[in-house]
């Protein structure tokens, strides 16, 4: 079997969110009692460890009570030699006091929009996300302690920016990586330092952003000028640093000639080739740094902590041990929402037809796996990551849209089903032998237990070829959120296999 279209879309989308975030205080304050309002203007240059990605547009304003903001972000990588040119544009309409009234974002991945809505009505948040041509509202209980950009650098202001050893918290709306509640960011100030912008030497203070969430944490350090106004913004991704340098808007709009090869090369090298059998053990450690990810547990896969720097994760598929335990919620696993819209006339379609003439759920959910596998012919890095409906109508897509499609398609015939991201046993891949590959394959519950199907590669039986990251219904904030331990170990992870007894 050729394994030549693996999870790498996902990535551009979860980079994208690591840029609007770095840029929350790139605008201008002056302490004081009153906080006066200054406008901004800036641009900033993106990069990828050395090589430059893209650029940001950063602005606000002030209109009578209210302040507008504004973030405009282009990003350009490489998918298997494939150019995918991301954009976005966050709108946000504040208080002069800073708090939050709307917002909205949109996103393009491969030209296909992704939108986010938001507005406060009374103590409720409602939320509007659409996805090519399929959206759903969602309504969140409104925490007013929450900010968004021009309360965020408000608030920072107040606090302080330029003492060493000051440390406060606050929490943040960010649409990037939810908006069902606020996260924590805790606040960190180390004092005036010396660094470079460009060839010329400037004088800066640094802070550090921790943004925790229940999968995990994104951490942002930040070089303001005397005004606090970000000069320099840099995140560690795993092994992957993204940063920011303010620049002339000449500079920043200028795109290198050729766009960053950079998710093929993210493969984690294995010791030895994986056993095609039930049960198998790996160790996972990082490379550089504490063992911060946080790895599924549950039916197939257990995490034994070895140290403050590796775990042991117990892949074992056989029957015996993955019945599950106590009662299922099952309905975020069966709902349609944005990406998995079930209550498409073809994805109801296609369904019956991959269904033939099967009649248990274990026969189905065999049937759907070869059909997609069959069905999603075009094999390309070269779309975004997409809808199911999207992939029904295209039939050109990776391994991300196999997994949404077979996910739909058992849902549309009531079997609970939900995606999941992680790495996958490749014994070739772009000419280095025995890797593991990032990955999305799919899970169906049936008699009593969830079970992989890989529609990708055409596997109806998988064995413990795979480390299980996340798994997602796909619904609202959670498809964001579960790519939180993926960003983690992206590039910062070692794996070996325990060889077989």
């Amino acid at each position: 079997m050729k394994k030549s279209f693996y999870f790498v879309c996902y990535f551009g989308c979860t980079l994208l969110s690591c840029g609007l975030t770095l840029i929350l205080f790139s605008g201008k304050l002056f302490a004081g009692a009153n906080t006066e309002f200054t406008p901004v203007d800036q641009w900033y240059e993106v990069f990828l460890g050395n090589k430059k990605v893209g650029y940001v547009h950063d602005q606000m304003q002030q209109d009578g009570e209210l302040i507008k903001s504004r973030n405009n972000f282009v990003m350009q990588v490489k998918r298997a030699g494939q150019t995918i040119e991301i954009t976005a544009e966050q709108k946000v309409l504040e208080k002069i006091s800073g708090e939050l009234l709307e917002f909205s974002t949109e996103m393009k991945m491969a030209g296909i929009p992704m939108v986010k809505k938001g507005r406060v009505e009374g103590e409720e948040l409602v939320v509007f996300e659409k996805q090519f041509i399929t959206g759903k509202e969602t309504r969140y209980s409104f925490d007013p302690e929450g900010m968004m950009t021009w309360g965020l650098r408000k608030k920072v202001i107040k606090n302080g920016f330029r003492e060493s050893g000051k440390a406060y918290e606050m929490k943040v709306y960010s649409p990037d990586i939810g908006m069902k509640a606020p996260v924590n960011a805790n606040i960190f100030c180390f004092g005036k330092k010396l660094i470079h912008i460009g060839e010329e030497k400037r004088k800066a203070y640094e802070v550090d952003m921790e943004l925790k969430s229940p999968f995990g944490s994104l951490n942002t350090k930040f070089w303001f000028d005397e005004d606090c106004v970000a000069l320099r913004t840099q995140m560690n991704v795993g092994g992957i640093n993204i940063s920011m340098v303010q620049v002339p808007k000449k500079n920043a709009k200028k795109m290198e000639e050729d766009a960053h090869e950079f998710l093929l090369s993210s493969v984690v090298p294995l010791n030895a080739a994986v056993p095609e059998r039930n049960k198998n053990v790996f160790t996972m450690e990082t490379i550089k740094g504490k063992w911060s990810g946080k790895l599924f547990e549950g039916t197939g896969q257990r995490i034994e902590k070895i140290d403050h720097k590796s775990v042991r994760v117990i892949v074992d598929q056989s029957l015996k041990n993955a019945k599950v335990d106590g009662e299922i919620d099952f309905k975020p696993f069966l709902s349609a929402n944005v990406y998995l819209d079930t209550d498409d006339l073809l994805i109801q379609k296609l369904a019956e037809k991959g269904k033939g003439n099967a009649r248990s759920s274990k026969e189905i959910a065999n049937k759907l796996t070869e059909f997609v596998h069959r069905y999603v012919s075009a094999k390309s890095y070269g779309v975004a990551f997409a809808t199911a409906s999207e992939v029904a109508r295209t039939k050109e897509e990776d391994c991300t849209e196999h997994s949404i499609l077979l996910t739909a398609l058992g849902r549309a015939l009531g079997i609970p089903s939900r995606v999941v991201t992680g790495l996958v046993f490749a014994g070739q891949f772009e000419g280095k032998k025995n890797v593991l590959v990032y990955h999305m394959w799919t899970q169906f519950y049936i008699d009593n237990h969830w079970k992989n199907y890989d529609s990708a590669l055409g596997y109806i039986n998988c064995t413990s070829d795979r480390i299980a990251f996340t798994v997602s219904s796909m619904e609202g904030d959670d498809s964001i959120e579960s790519m939180l331990p993926v960003m983690e170990l992206i590039d910062n992870v070692r794996v070996t296999i325990q060889s077989p007894k």
